[in-house]
C-alpha cells in the first residue's frame, strides 16, 4: 500500500508539503485510491497511522527528522521523496511509477530535513 499526504480531500489535489501537518491521506492499493482524513497529531503519530494501516510505500516533500527516524528504525516503509515543487497527486504517481522518484535514505535525508527547518524558520 502507498500513502501520499495530500492538501485536499480530491484525487488531483496537490501534496501536502509537511508530511506531519497533511490534512488528508490518499492510500494507493491495486490501482484503487481512497482519501482519508488524518486525525493523527504531528509526523510521529501519522508514522503510528501509516504503519497500523500497512503502508510498505511513502510519497512525500518534507519530513522532521523524528518520523524519518521511525520510519527507518521500524523498516517496512520504503520513503520516495518528490521534490520541492507543487506536485498532484496523479503526476506523483505517474513519477513513482517511472521509477523517476529518490528514495530517501541516509545519505540525502539530511538535504531535505534541513530544508524542511528553513522553511518553518522563515514562518
Amino acid at each position: 500500500m502507498i500513502a501520499i499526504p495530500l492538501k485536499l480531500n480530491k484525487e488531483n489535489s496537490a501534496l501536502a508539503p509537511l508530511f506531519g501537518k497533511a490534512k488528508w491521506f490518499a492510500f494507493v492499493e491495486n490501482g484503487n485510491i481512497t482519501i482519508e482524513k488524518n486525525e493523527a497529531q504531528g509526523g510521529s503519530g501519522v508514522v503510528k497511522w501509516l504503519l497500523g494501516k500497512g503502508v510498505k510505500t511513502l510519497i512525500m516533500q518534507k519530513m522532521s527528522q523524528p518520523p524519518y527516524q521511525m520510519i527507518k528504525e521500524e523498516g517496512s516503509i520504503t520513503i520516495y521523496y518528490v521534490g520541492s515543487d507543487r506536485i498532484e497527486l496523479p503526476e506523483a504517481l505517474n513519477r513513482y511509477e517511472a521509477d523517476e522518484l529518490v528514495i530517501l535514505d541516509d545519505t540525502n535525508a539530511p538535504d531535505i530535513v534541513k530544508s524542511h527547518k528553513r522553511q518553518h524558520q522563515q514562518r
